[in-house]
């Protein structure tokens, strides 16, 4: 049970981080959610794990709060749950920066939110192995 966690250390908080994420990544769509995520060595952060996440919720999307809140909780727990779809880039020696964006102007359900997860880190997981094979 404890392998679910999701630490501190897992989470994107580092505003140079953040700038640098959303300068230089690579962003996909998987509707509801986009994600932006970018390669790192793992010796530059100073967290040693595979990959470090941020959810954003816009209000401009999301008028009220308690749905932001609502869909911060669905896309975490995503994540959560699904992040073993990253561990193919476990020995690559890099870690992942990754932004969750949300893009509908409503809220969805659990399932929808959950799908999209499962997409996008398909996707990242093989993009960032395609990327660092020589």
């Amino acid at each position: 049970m404890a392998q679910n966690r999701l630490y501190k250390s897992e989470k994107l908080c580092s505003k140079l981080e953040i700038e640098r994420l959303y300068a230089q990544g690579t962003s996909m769509i998987a509707y509801p959610l986009r994600a932006v995520w970018l390669a790192v060595p793992s010796c530059e952060g100073k967290y040693p794990v595979t990959a470090r996440f941020l959810i954003s919720i816009p209000k401009k999307r999301v008028r009220h709060a308690v749905d932001r809140v609502l869909l911060r909780r669905r896309t975490r727990e995503a994540y959560r749950l699904n992040r073993h779809l990253l561990d193919a880039i476990e020995g690559e020696g890099v870690t992942v920066l990754i932004g969750f964006n949300w893009l509908a102007n409503h809220e969805y359900n659990y399932t929808t939110i959950e799908r999209s997860m499962q997409e996008l880190l398909s996707k990242i997981a093989t993009a960032v192995t395609q990327s660092t094979e020589p």
